[in-house]
C-alpha cells in the first residue's frame, strides 16, 4: 500500500464521502486489499456534510481522484454531480460508487449485489418466495428492494417514518420485476413484522451506539425470523442483539460493507477482489 507522498502515476487515491464518516471501516478494508495485491492506490475517508456536496464532487475531478464510494446522505443527492449512471444505479435511483474516468464520473450501485450475496450467508436461496419487510426509504433502503425483487420475492412491505417516500419507492419498484410491493404506515409495523419472514433495517438507527427506539418491534421478532440490520458496528449492533437472544437469524452490515467493497474494488482495478483479506481487516476471516 502506498502513502500519500510515494504515489506514482499508474497509482491513485481512492475514498468515501459521506457525513459523518469517521466510523467508516472502508479504509481499513481497501488499504488492505490494496497491500495484499501489491497496488499504489491509497483510500481515505471523506467528510462531506450536505452543504458542501458540490464542491467535493467538483475537487474530484480535479484533483484527479479515482473514484469514491458513497455513503450517507448522499447516495442520492450525488446522481446530479455524474456524468453518466449505470442501468443498475439509474434503475434504483441512487449511487454508492463512483468511477473517475479520466475526468468523467461514472455512477455505479454496488449495494444491490452486495446485499444478495451477504443474505446468502443466512438464506442460501437468497429471498426467493420469501416476504419480506424493510425498514427505511433512503438510498441504502432502494438498493435492499432492488436485490430482494431481483431474487424473486414474494412480497416486499416498506415502512419509513416519512411514508410518501415508501410510497416513491414501492410505485419505482413496480418496474423492477414481479415481486409485490406495498408501503406501510408505522401503525401497521407490528402485524406486517409478524407476517413477514425477512427483517431489513435500512435506516441509520443505532450508527451511532444504543438508541431508546429500535427500527424493528422486537417483542414480535421470533426464532422463524431473519433479521439484517444495515448498520455495523465492532460488537452486535443493539438490533442485532435484541433480536437474536429471541432466536432469529442475523447479521449486520458488515458482510454486505465487504461485499458491495469487493464489487468497487473490481470496477476501479479491473481486478479480482481478495475477499478474504477484505474479511480479515475487519475481524470477519472465516473461522
Amino acid at each position: 500500500m502506498s502513502s500519500l507522498e510515494t504515489i506514482t502515476p499508474s497509482g491513485g487515491v481512492l475514498g468515501v464521502i459521506g457525513h459523518p464518516v469517521s466510523h467508516s471501516l472502508s479504509p481499513r478494508i481497501h488499504n488492505a486489499a490494496f497491500q495484499a495485491q501489491s497496488l499504489d492506490f491509497v483510500y481515505v475517508a471523506f467528510d462531506v456534510p450536505p452543504d458542501r456536496l458540490p464542491a467535493a464532487m467538483a475537487g474530484i475531478r480535479a484533483l484527479g481522484i479515482r473514484g469514491v464510494n458513497v455513503t450517507l446522505p448522499h447516495k442520492q443527492a450525488v446522481v446530479p454531480y455524474l456524468d453518466e449512471v449505470s442501468q443498475l444505479a439509474d434503475r434504483v435511483g441512487a449511487v454508492n460508487t463512483v468511477v473517475n474516468d479520466e475526468g468523467r464520473l461514472v455512477g455505479h450501485n454496488t449495494d444491490v449485489p452486495g446485499f444478495r450475496k451477504a443474505l446468502r450467508s443466512l438464506l442460501p436461496q437468497g429471498a426467493e418466495g420469501r416476504r419480506c419487510l424493510v425498514v427505511g426509504a433512503g438510498g441504502a433502503a432502494r438498493a435492499v428492494v432492488a436485490a430482494l425483487v431481483e431474487d424473486g420475492a414474494e412480497q416486499v412491505w416498506v415502512c419509513n417514518r416519512t411514508h410518501e417516500r415508501a410510497v416513491q419507492l414501492c410505485a419505482a419498484a413496480a418496474a423492477w420485476g414481479r415481486t409485490a410491493c406495498e408501503a406501510v404506515p408505522l401503525d401497521r409495523i407490528r402485524e406486517v413484522t409478524m407476517s413477514a419472514e425477512v427483517l431489513v433495517n435500512a435506516t441509520s438507527l443505532g450508527l451511532a451506539g444504543p438508541v431508546k427506539e429500535l427500527a424493528l418491534p422486537v417483542d414480535k421478532v421470533h426464532s422463524g425470523h431473519v433479521v439484517v440490520d444495515l448498520v455495523y458496528s465492532n460488537s452486535a449492533t443493539p438490533l442485532v442483539s435484541e433480536t437474536r437472544v429471541r432466536g432469529a437469524s442475523t447479521a449486520d452490515g458488515m458482510e454486505m460493507l465487504v461485499m458491495q467493497a469487493a464489487e468497487s474494488y473490481s470496477l476501479w482495478t479491473g481486478l479480482r477482489p481478495p475477499v478474504d483479506v477484505m474479511r480479515e481487516s475487519v475481524g470477519r476471516g472465516e473461522d
